[in-house]
């Protein structure tokens, strides 16, 4: 009933923005709210081990605008902390005055606005000092900072005026970016030939891994202009009919994966069969992984770092030169396209000519073919390899890779641990940097469980 009310005055006053604004106008008193309160009292303030800071913004807002200036006092509560343990069932303690400050203890909301200027809780010191971290806030302890509206020139909206910062330094992965619709990563320097895009082309083996959140399965997009396509595929990362790794196909499970090897690098088609026992779930953290090996003839998916899907025998049978697996497309079709007329022959290859079928067929993280393929959830940790990872490289590595600049067979590293902008470093010797479509949103309270640290 409180968050109705909220969203009913936050609406009246959105409708009348730029009329005046007298009492009879309203059924209900205005009233002043902590804004983050609108969707969830409860603020998650997870941040990585490595940050020394981390800011926290808050507003005081109206129900709609005043003719006056309002006034409004906020104040850290530390006697709230017993009233949240009891209410969530939790015993974490109040985070020591050290580790913050509030900005300021008064916000004003000035006549004809409905919102204060920002207010930042800052955490700080969170690392201690020197390389010991004499001081740091401890790993992966839960903490509670509530912050309260203790005073105001009109009526507080009860149950509203109090936000509860969780904050927790977690040793887990706390960055990744949130992709969908419209939004995916490509990766320019891959479509020119050159030092950045050689080492993609001539392979006889290779692996995709990333960790990934899905949101939703949607089975429908309505685009832009009002029509609905079908969707049958979440498109994790990989080349479009050649080698890529997805959720779903058209007469398959909708939320299981499949390794699509139909490209003549490849030639094992689409594995594996139809099985709902292997179905994913929206909702949770899973790293996947695939990985194909011409010499062996092995194709394998992983969840979780162990392998759930295996075949034998399968896809080339005499590899050569002729048959190797290139997933930076676009370059080698741009060697053929500059090259001069005698030395054109020695460049058609199968690939390509594979090439000149169009835009779709390059390799990206979170696209296949066209826009109604989305991946529609969270990534991060997205890598690829030019040979097959074993099961227990696999599971070792699934978090972090240590020195990745040093290991040439890891052609590209993608964390998405940047927090902000459009533009994804890759960790690898080869910076192929990853850009996106459209604006990347990076969610807050992220934290990525390592399970291969807690499993036996």
């Amino acid at each position: 009933m409180k968050r109705s009310i909220i969203t009913l005055f936050v609406l009246l006053g959105a409708l009348t923005a730029c009329e005046r604004y007298d009492a009879d106008d309203h059924k209900f008193g205005n009233v002043v709210y902590l804004d983050v309160s609108q969707t969830s009292p409860v603020q998650l303030a997870t941040f990585s081990n490595n940050r020394a800071t981390y800011d926290c913004t808050l507003q005081a807002a109206l129900a709609y605008p005043a003719g006056q200036d309002v006034q409004v006092s906020l104040a850290v509560d530390p006697s709230l902390v017993a009233d949240y343990n009891a209410r969530y069932g939790t015993t974490w303690p109040m985070l020591d005055a050290k580790y913050y400050t509030l900005s300021a203890e008064t916000a004003t909301i000035t006549a004809g606005r409905t919102v204060s200027d920002p207010v930042m809780l800052q955490l700080r010191e969170l690392m201690g000092e020197g390389e010991e971290q004499t001081g740091a806030l401890p790993l992966d302890e839960t903490y509670l900072v509530p912050v309260r509206i203790s005073g105001a020139s009109i009526d507080v909206l009860g149950g509203s005026d109090v936000a509860w910062y969780v904050v927790k330094r977690s040793s887990a992965i706390t960055v990744a970016a949130q992709l969908g619709e419209g939004n995916w990563i490509n990766f320019p320097t891959l479509d020119k030939y050159g030092a950045n895009s050689q080492a993609w082309n001539g392979l006889t083996a290779m692996t995709y891994e990333a960790l990934i959140y899905i949101d939703e399965f949607a089975n429908s997009i309505v685009n832009a202009a009002g029509v609905t396509s079908t969707v049958n595929i979440s498109s994790v990362m990989g080349v479009e009919q050649y080698l890529l790794l997805r959720i779903g196909d058209t007469n398959f499970e909708r939320q299981q994966l499949q390794f699509d090897g139909s490209g003549s690098g490849s030639q094992f088609g689409k594995f594996p069969g139809r099985d709902a026992t292997k179905n994913l779930e929206a909702g949770r953290w899973y790293h996947v992984a695939c990985t194909y090996d011409q010499t062996t003839q092995t194709v394998r998916i992983y969840v979780d770092g162990k392998i759930q899907s295996e075949e034998t025998g399968v896809g080339i049978s005499i590899p050569s030169e002729k048959n190797r697996i290139n997933l930076a497309m676009r370059a080698l079709y741009d060697l053929w396209n500059t090259a001069s007329e005698a030395d054109k022959p020695q460049y058609e290859t199968d690939e390509t000519g594979y090439n000149k079928l169009g835009d779709a067929y390059q390799f990206f993280i979170g696209k296949s073919y066209d826009d109604y393929r989305p991946l529609n959830g969270k990534i991060a940790e997205a890598r690829v390899w030019s040979v097959a990872r074993t099961p227990e490289q696999i599971w070792e590595n699934m978090y972090d890779i240590e020195n990745p600049a040093d290991d040439p067979t890891l052609l590209g590293y993608w964390k998405f641990n940047e927090g902000a902008g459009n533009t994804v470093k890759d960790y690898s010797m080869y910076g192929n940097d990853g850009v996106a479509e459209t604006d990347i949103v990076w969610p807050s309270g992220i934290e990525i469980p390592k399970i291969n640290e807690t499993e036996e």
